[in-house]
């Protein structure tokens, strides 16, 4: 049977809110680094001159590994110790920070973010799953978890924003730079701030199943790129087959194991498999829809980048105090009813998609559309994260944490694919079945406007016909949700 270490003294954590601001730098830190690269891109291309490969993987592979080793690490974490890792990986996060900034070579940036990407999968679910160790009440744990998320959402919101602050004032250098500090200071602080638990007699690392998880993963994750950027392919149909087939090993690897790298009991506890399909599916939604709002607001609405960006906004600003307004709410409310509501906000904001035009009235239902479905995710999101992981021993929460954040980037990479494909149907049945895709369609149209006027329509078609698929999709969350309410302990 398994045994875990005796909670620290009290004295360890000396202030659990302090504990919390450290554990939170680090994601809003990882959070930037997601996106951040794309502002330098351009005079990193110019300087370092990569193949269009090259150039393709120095963009992704952070992405990849962050999605593609989180539940072997976080398996890690809740073996060697949470703060232990946090630690190591800070460290590591901050080496390969200064070594990228100062890149000679592209292989060189490409190998350093893969490395940022593995330290950054380490992070996220040993600190989400130490909050629920400085947080024993519940309640206190769901605010955590949301100001946690804030600080992700804000870093990822501003990413844009910083990275094109440092590039006028220095080389594309800085964006890496700018991780060195954060990092040190986590280094630092953590064995002061931090509590430690580790599962004290768990079994080593099954190598092959880390494998097989990071095999699986990426192979599908890519073949979802393939599929986004290209359409249908044998090279993207081969990856999703191989994905699938090492990801069904992986699951019989582990009911086979006695100490196994995920475990699948999780699942089997009242309630558990129900709100990863939430999951699962509010994020397929939420990444779905987001490939359509930039083209939207710039090709259809005619929008420079900059004001798009202003349009999306309230969005972020939405999504972030959600985040906060919600557990605020659960103190005060069922959290099961706060979880409800905001689902049928987020539900709301799919009925505005699907009463989208392409006349300028209809940003007013796009923009109204992004703030609901943003803020009832953002709501919600807390809740349903400290659900699966409070319902994981203590011993295995960092890989429930793993788990979730998993499954979350697998749902926006097929949100992508599948919602991406339904629009495109829509549009080709409108423009006709030789026609290309819509960026092909913008493209060719910047210099007739009866032909722009006819692909913006049929664009508009397809987004509202995603917003109605949204909906649907919805219907299903919420009964979902509302049994797994009917199963609580």
């Amino acid at each position: 049977m398994t045994t875990t270490e005796p909670s620290p003294p009290a004295t360890r954590t000396l202030n659990p809110r302090l504990a919390l601001v450290l554990l939170a730098l680090p994601s809003m830190l990882i959070a930037i680094d997601i996106s951040v690269l794309s502002v330098a891109l351009p005079q990193m291309a110019a300087d370092l001159r990569p193949t269009p490969t090259e150039l393709l993987w120095m963009n992704d592979i952070y992405g990849f590994m962050v999605g593609g080793t989180m539940i072997t690490m976080g398996a890690i974490g809740d073996r060697i110790g949470r703060r232990r890792l946090i630690v190591w990986c800070s460290a590591v996060f901050a080496l390969a920070s200064a070594l990228a900034a100062f890149a000679v070579e592209p292989w060189m940036i490409i190998a350093m973010r893969a490395v940022m990407g593995v330290a950054g999968a380490a992070i996220m679910p040993a600190s989400m799953a130490l909050i629920g160790r400085l947080f024993p009440d519940p309640k206190q744990a769901v605010r955590a978890m949301g100001a946690y998320m804030t600080c992700f959402l804000t870093g990822m919101a501003a990413a844009p924003l910083i990275g094109g602050l440092m590039m006028a004032q220095w080389w594309w250098g800085s964006v890496f730079l700018l991780g060195v500090p954060v990092m040190l200071v986590t280094l630092l602080a953590a064995p002061r701030l931090l509590p430690e638990y580790r599962a004290e007699s768990a079994g080593r690392i099954d190598l092959l199943s880390a494998a097989l998880c990071l095999a699986s993963i990426l192979l599908v994750v890519a073949a979802l790129k393939l599929l986004v950027n290209g359409g249908w392919s044998w090279t993207a149909g081969a990856a999703a087959a191989a994905g699938l087939g090492l990801g069904w090993v992986f699951v019989r690897r582990q009911r086979a194991l006695d100490d196994p790298l995920v475990d699948l009991a999780l699942l089997r506890r009242p309630g558990v498999a129900r709100v990863m399909w939430v999951l699962f599916l509010t994020a397929l939604l939420m990444g779905g829809t987001s490939l359509f709002w930039a083209f939207y607001l710039q090709d259809v609405q005619g929008l420079s980048p900059l004001y798009a960006a202003l349009w999306l906004l309230p969005s972020t600003v939405a999504m972030m105090c959600a985040s906060n307004l919600g557990p605020w709410l659960g103190q005060r409310m069922a959290p099961a009813k706060v979880v409800m509501i905001s689902l049928a906000v987020m539900t709301a904001g799919f009925a505005c998609y699907a009463t989208a035009t392409s006349g300028p009235a209809g940003i007013a239902a796009v923009v109204a559309g992004s703030v609901f479905a943003t803020a009832g995710i953002g709501a919600a999101f807390p809740f349903l994260m400290n659900d699966v992981i409070s319902r994981a021993p203590q011993e295995r929460a960092g890989s429930a944490a793993s788990f979730v954040q998993t499954a979350n980037e697998i749902g926006i990479a097929t949100g992508l694919v599948v919602l991406g494909s339904i629009g495109t149907v829509v549009y080709r049945s409108r423009m006709g079945e030789d026609s290309g895709s819509w960026v092909d369609g913008f493209r060719d149209a910047v210099h007739n406007p009866e032909l722009l006027q006819r692909v913006s329509e049929s664009f508009t078609a397809g987004f509202r016909t995603v917003g109605l698929v949204g909906l649907a999709v919805m219907a299903v969350v919420l009964v979902l949700y509302a049994a797994r309410v009917r199963t609580a302990d």
